[in-house]
Formats: C-alpha cells, structure tokens, sequence
C-alpha cells in the first residue's frame, strides 16, 4: 500500500512542480507528465505517501495491542520507517520502468507522448518504444511488488 500511495503522490503532485522534471535515468529534462519524469517535489511526495501509510499501520497496530493488552505498545515503531522505504523503492522502480521499458506511444494529432494506444483525444497512436505488453497497469502491478517485497525482506531483517 505504501509503494501504491507513494507513486499516486509522486505523480499527482510532481506535476505542480515549479521546476522540469528530470528523467531519472538521464537526468535530462522532460515535459512535465512524461514516463520516468521526476522533481523533487514528486520525491517528496513519494516520501510522504510512504509516511502516511506507515503512520496508519502503527496506529492500527497501537488500536490492535490496545484491544488486547490494554496498553499501548512501541514494538509497532518500525511500520513508520518500513513505509517510507517501501513506498520510496515502489515509486523509484515504477519512475525507472515508465523511463526504460514502458510501452510508449505517439498521437499524431496532438503531436504529444502518451501511455496509451487510444489517445485521450480518441486518435489511435504510434508505438515509440518499450514493450507494448508493459502498459501502466503492470509498470502500477510492479511498482506494488517492489515494495511488498522490500517491505517484507525488512520485516523480516527486524524479527
């Protein structure tokens, strides 16, 4: 969940960004919404993604201890850092497969880059580059996996 809400941030609120994004593989500058653009305000809002889904576990598991204890237990401390790692390392992956591998294609109409084989303005479009299989929807699935599994191996490291 945090890799999913990381990403969500990162590429809703990166857009507002005052400055270029950079694509992260190159560092060059991109046009804001192009696949694999990041800002540091996008990063930032990955960030905070991440702490907020991590912040809600440690809640839930404060609620859960609560009901069985009665007392509030700090074991549940490390859910905050975990969230944040996860959701960074999802959103990080997601950036790096949106400029490498995505399937990226071309309308000739508005003469701009899209995600999508349909552009939005109802014009078929031209394949660019990256594997046509690798749509947002498995770039989204895989980003999700990253972090679940990083999340998990961390989990792991502390118990």
């Amino acid at each position: 969940m945090a890799a999913v809400n990381a990403d969500t941030w990162a590429t809703e609120l990166g857009v507002l960004s005052p400055t270029s994004p950079r694509l992260i593989t190159t560092g060059q500058r991109v046009p804001a919404g192009t696949s694999g653009g990041v800002t540091a305000l996008g990063t930032l809002a990955a960030f905070a993604g991440g702490l907020l889904i991590g912040l809600t576990a440690l809640v839930l598991g404060q609620v859960e201890a609560m009901w069985g204890s009665g007392a509030l237990d700090g074991g549940y401390l490390w859910l905050v850092p975990v969230g944040v790692l996860a959701g960074l390392a999802g959103s990080t992956f997601d950036s790096l497969l949106g400029a490498t591998a995505q399937g990226i294609y071309y309308c000739p109409r508005c003469q701009s880059e899209t995600e999508a084989r349909r552009h939005r303005c109802g014009q078929p479009t031209r394949h660019l580059r990256g594997w046509r299989w690798l749509n947002n929807d498995v770039v989204n699935f895989s980003n999700s996996i990253v972090g679940s599994l990083l999340a998990g191996f961390l989990g792991w490291l502390i118990f």
